[in-house]
């Protein structure tokens, strides 16, 4: 998709991940096509394209479960369009204990005041849905019938193809400086390729995101760890489209695939990665697999799915994740500057929330109004002393670990 740099446009993106090229197709989609999006690899390279693509719409929290549904309806009607890999298959999230089946009917009533479908289910529902658990320590699980998984490479594909097709230009190759300033606006971009003048910036540069922001003065606290999933040989008893699952007591998920299955986890003491120690170029890199760091959650799938421990395993990917602090994206307008937008730190839900927080970010551009709640992924929620590298690196460790923690 690479395309001569343009001398001005009127929206920059910057990165071409699947929440960037998002964006381009949420702004195009409503008219606006003069948008240029950047990327210094190739689209959907970085983070994106090692993705376990799990599509979710649990969650206690209504904004999060509004933006997961609208993202699973943009994956939806692209499906018809493009050969996606969509799957909708349902999810079951599982409880060891009464306390976290308390958290499921808080989840329950949260997406019905939503009008979204979920219900508690009971261990020989479980097995009747997937039959290869070991549920003997199972209290119960909550079920969602429209969850699915995605592709996310045939995501950002379709994304950034209609987003072509619409008028806007993605340009591969091409490395952001920094952003262009006068005063409090952003009047430009500076590339290693020359500058483009601009109206709007929207730093969508996933774990560069920090390092670009820092450059025009911006805090945007997130940092990479390690990041882990399992990939094995044939499985008898998988099936294509048995549900996605998700073992939060374990810190564990999975999900098919080629006959086999995902297996992930969400680490305690996760590893940080530094950009810098990162080999160049590193578009479609993986890191080192780290067996002594995945192997405590090897064995939580095993005692979850006994078939593992006789399964062939394929590879262990271990590709580079930025998070957050609190593990909440950053989406907002950078403090101090009028039109400079900053969506990055999506923190391991980057395809399950695209659809929804691209079309938010795009009204807010647009329109002056993203209509959902914006405080909850406010830069603002943490101070310019959070995102020193020493400090990042000492608190991100406990960052993965509590995607599963149990609340209050």
């Amino acid at each position: 998709m690479t395309a001569e740099l343009p001398g001005s446009t009127r929206i920059v993106i910057i990165g071409a991940g699947v929440i960037g090229t998002g964006l381009a197709w949420s702004l195009a989609r409503t008219g606006c096509a003069d948008v240029v999006v950047l990327e210094q690899g190739q689209p959907g390279c970085g983070t994106s394209w090692h993705s376990a693509g799990n599509i979710i719409r649990m969650n206690t929290d209504p904004g999060t479960v509004q933006i997961f549904s609208e993202s699973q309806r943009v994956i939806t009607e692209l499906s018809q369009r493009h050969d996606l890999g969509w799957r909708q298959c349902g999810r079951i999230m599982l409880a060891r204990n009464n306390k976290r089946l308390r958290e499921f009917d808080r989840i329950q009533d949260t997406l019905a005041r939503l009008g979204v479908d979920c219900e508690i289910i009971e261990k020989v529902s479980i097995s009747e849905k997937l039959p290869i658990l070991n549920t003997d320590d199972i209290a119960g699980a909550i079920w969602s019938p429209g969850d699915g998984r995605v592709d996310p490479a045939a995501l950002v594909s379709a994304f950034a193809s209609e987003a072509v097709d619409a008028g806007v230009s993605i340009i591969d190759g091409v490395r952001v400086i920094q952003a262009l300033q006068d005063g409090s606006r952003i009047t430009g971009v500076l590339t290693d390729q020359g500058e483009i003048d601009c109206e709007v910036v929207v730093n969508c540069a996933g774990m560069w995101a920090r390092e670009l922001g820092l450059r025009n003065g911006v805090d945007i606290p997130l940092y990479a760890v390690e990041h882990f999933y399992l990939l094995t040989e044939t499985i008898a008893g998988v099936q294509p489209n048995m549900p996605t699952f998700r073992d939060p007591d374990g810190l564990i998920y999975g999900r098919e695939e080629v006959g086999g299955l995902l297996l992930g986890c969400f680490d305690r003491d996760a590893i940080p990665v530094r950009l810098a120690d990162l080999p160049q170029p590193f578009e479609f890199g993986l890191l080192n697999e780290n067996w002594d760091q995945f192997g405590p959650y090897l064995e939580q799938g095993i005692h979850r799915i006994p078939a593992l421990a006789n399964a062939g395993i394929r590879s262990l990917v271990n590709g580079p994740e930025s998070f957050t602090l609190d593990a909440e994206p950053h989406m907002d307008r950078a403090p101090g500057l009028s039109n400079y937008f900053v969506l990055a730190g999506l923190s391991s839900t980057g395809v399950t929330r695209s659809g929804g927080m691209t079309a938010a970010m795009a009204r807010w551009i647009l329109d002056g109004d993203p209509a959902i709640d914006v405080q909850p992924f406010s830069l603002r929620r943490f101070a310019s002393e959070h995102n020193d590298e020493t400090y990042l690196r000492k608190h991100i460790r406990k960052v993965p670990a509590g995607h599963f923690q149990l609340e209050a």
